[in-house]
């Protein structure tokens, strides 16, 4: 399914369409949740940046405005099992491909002002910070709530080999957003505004002297950025 999707979009982005934006963007935000374990309430704060090609057709086909396709690099802590820094630097970890489908909907007579709400797929390999334990401040350490993302894809063997994980290790995942987009330069330089929520399931165990207790959970991550497009053709 995954790579239908992928290949879904790049057949658009690259299918000729009379007189389409293609644009460059580059994209920052930020991502900030709280997954609540039995024990422990474990947070997660953390920092993406994407760079991706977008096509926006000259008329809406149905219900699309355009897509992206691209790439994006998380900034990520690695840490041991019990949250002590460790000194690694992989080039795999919190690495993504990104497919984004999109709607403008144009404000005012100019329609320098827009909506785009936006279905976007990520696949790729999540960082470790997205892996954590919290140790409980009561029973001496013997208590702890552990949670990390649930992994349902795999890649390639030749990349699984070269980064040193399993074939098994990506994880796909959807993000659902709404970007408030301005147009300067006649539409050659685009910001957009961006409020979103990343759907990532997560496996959460809970482990203390009488057991452990494991579940696996939906968590809805809120995320906001900024993303700055220019017009390449």
């Amino acid at each position: 399914m995954t790579r239908a999707v992928l290949a879904v979009a790049l057949t658009c982005l690259f299918a000729p369409v009379a007189y389409a934006d293609g644009r460059i963007d580059v994209r920052v935000d930020f991502n900030s949740v709280n997954v609540a374990g039995v024990r422990n309430s474990v947070g997660l704060n953390w920092q993406g940046l994407e760079v991706e090609l977008e096509k926006e057709f000259a008329k809406s086909k149905v219900v699309l405005s355009g897509v992206a396709i691209g790439l994006r690099r998380e900034i990520f802590y690695g840490f041991t099992g019990f949250g002590a820094r460790k000194n690694v630097d992989r080039w795999d970890e919190g690495t993504y491909v990104v497919g984004r489908f999109y709607r403008t909907i144009g404000l005012g007579e100019k329609k320098s002002w827009s909506i785009a709400p936006a279905f976007t797929l990520l696949w790729g390999i999540p960082g470790t910070t997205l892996d954590r334990t919290v140790v409980s401040s009561y029973g001496e350490g013997s208590e702890y709530t552990h949670i990390f993302p649930v992994r349902n894809s795999e890649i390639p063997k030749v990349v699984a080999e070269s980064a040193n994980v399993d074939v098994n290790a990506a994880l796909v995942y959807p993000e659902v957003s709404v970007a408030i987009r301005k147009r300067l330069a006649r539409g050659g330089i685009t910001f957009d505004w961006i409020f979103a929520v990343r759907i990532i399931r997560f496996g959460i165990v809970d482990s203390g002297v009488e057991g452990d207790v494991a579940r696996v959970e939906r968590v809805y991550v809120p995320s906001m950025g900024m993303r700055f497009g220019f017009k390449v053709f």
